[in-house]
């Protein structure tokens, strides 16, 4: 009987690491004791560039044709102008947020050729969210290069200095003390914004939607809501979310941000917002000295008294509408609609400035920026 000689510890760690490097996510995940596994996965702040994304979404494609073609940020923007014409603006693509199945449609009766990530598997399509990583994720590294040049030539620029909205959003941080921060209402901004947030830790690799997902929860981060499950209400889709992206990028959604736009919204939240005050806060305050008086409790020799616990209980009032009105991190994506208040229809939209009139215009999240490159 022969019997097999012992391996060593350290040449049995490195055939199993060798043969963990040779499985699938799936695969690692079933052999492993961990109830949360998450495998390592290359990110751009390891890798330094989006193209290790963009190689492996041409990878196992079909076509040869297709595979050959390098699907990047450059190739989407220019595939985007054959169907541009026939999309809806921005806002309607949120609100309505048109089906995979329809806009397929769509293309096909104005006889326009499908953009590859709305294309199924076997016509060389790429996934949806897959395209949106490459598209944002080309962006994120354009502006980390411009953050890389600046800290070389020593620049120091104010990044309020050539914010549209002038110094608003510097004033907002002075007043608020550093807690709050100017709204971002165009659903682009706020798409990129979100996104910005999560980038340093997308995969570079192609990977299936719910790994993304568990990418960015593991480390602690919140999920745009076009990478959310489909379930979710906050949900929109990532080719939404893709399209609207496109159009900022000609242009298209700039629009959203007129001075007539802001003018009409602006004063449509800040009425609201008075308003809440007076019913909120003074109409408490009145109605104890008010229903004091209808009583009989209040009489010329105890007014002071019920002057005090009149505004005792207006006190009390204003910390009740400053906890609920008074935004909080946790309210992105959610209180004026997933991707803002342009995604809502215009219904749904005054009611929900109606109903947080503060949100509006401040919100408790920092503007995002990008990550230096991790050595």
């Amino acid at each position: 009987m022969i019997h097999s000689l012992p391996t060593s510890p350290a040449r049995s760690s490195s055939a199993f690491a060798s043969h963990i490097n040779n499985l699938s996510y799936d695969e690692t995940d079933n052999i492993s004791v961990d109830s949360n596994y998450d495998m390592e996965i290359p990110t751009i702040t390891t890798t330094g560039s989006v193209d290790a994304l963009v190689d492996s979404a041409t990878i196992g494609l079909v076509s040869a044709t297709l595979g050959a073609v390098k699907y990047d940020a450059a190739t989407i923007r220019e595939e985007f102008k054959t169907y541009q014409s026939i999309l809806p603006h921005p806002d309607k693509l949120l609100q309505e947020q048109h089906s995979f199945s329809h806009l397929r449609s769509e293309m096909e009766a104005a006889n326009i050729e499908i953009p590859r990530f709305l294309k199924y598997k076997h016509e060389g399509g790429i996934k949806p969210h897959i395209a949106l990583c490459c598209l944002l994720l080309s962006e994120y590294e354009t502006e980390l290069k411009k953050l890389q040049q600046q800290k070389k030539q020593k620049r120091k620029t104010h990044k309020y200095d050539n914010h549209r909205w002038g110094i608003y959003p510097f004033i907002v941080r002075i007043l608020s003390f550093g807690y709050l921060h100017n709204q971002l209402n165009n659903p682009a901004d706020y798409i990129r914004d979100q996104f910005y947030r999560v980038a340093h830790v997308i995969p570079t690799h192609v990977v299936a939607s719910n790994i993304l997902r568990k990418k960015i929860e593991n480390k602690g981060l919140p999920v745009p809501n076009y990478f959310m499950d489909p379930d979710d209400p906050r949900q929109f889709p990532p080719h939404i979310a893709l399209l609207v992206m496109l159009q900022d990028g000609e242009k298209e959604s700039r629009k959203l941000d007129s001075f007539l736009n802001r003018l009409v919204f602006s004063s449509f939240a800040l009425i609201s917002l008075l308003l809440r005050i007076v019913l909120e806060v003074i109409g408490g305050a009145g109605a104890i000295w008010g229903g004091s008086e209808v009583v009989k409790l209040r009489t010329a020799d105890n007014a002071d008294l019920w002057r005090w616990l009149s505004l005792g209980v207006g006190v009390l009032c204003y910390a009740r509408f400053i906890t609920l009105n008074l935004p909080y991190k946790e309210d992105e994506g959610d209180i004026l609609g997933p991707a803002g208040p342009w995604s809502l229809r215009l219904s749904l939209r005054l009611r929900a400035v109606c109903d947080h009139p503060f949100h509006y215009f401040v919100r408790a999240l920092p503007p995002s920026t990008p990550r230096k490159k991790v050595d």
